[in-house]
C-alpha cells in the first residue's frame, strides 16, 4: 500500500506541474483527492490494514493529501496572478 501512495502522489505531482489553468488543476484535484478519487480510495481500504500498518500508512496518506492540497493552492495562486 505504501508503493501505491507514492506512485499516487509522483503522478498528481506530475499531472498538477503539467496543469497551465484553474480548470485542470481542478481535474486533477478531483482525479485525486474528490469523493472518488485514488487517493480516497486507498484511504478507504485502510480497515484492511493491521493495527501496526495502520498509523504508518495513515500518516503517509494524510502526508501526501496535504502536499497535493498545498501544491494546488500554490498553483492556483500562481496562475491567478499571472492572469493579471
Amino acid at each position: 500500500m505504501k508503493e501505491q501512495l507514492e506512485a499516487i502522489a509522483k503522478k498528481a505531482f506530475e499531472e498538477l506541474a503539467q496543469s497551465q489553468d484553474l480548470k485542470a488543476l481542478d481535474a486533477v484535484r478531483v482525479k485525486y483527492l474528490g469523493k472518488k478519487g485514488e487517493l480516497t480510495a486507498i484511504l478507504k481500504q485502510m480497515g484492511k490494514l493491521s493495527a501496526e500498518e495502520r498509523p504508518v500508512i495513515g500518516q503517509l496518506a494524510n502526508e501526501i493529501r496535504k502536499d497535493i492540497e498545498d501544491t494546488i493552492a500554490n498553483k492556483s495562486a500562481e496562475i491567478k496572478k499571472a492572469a493579471q
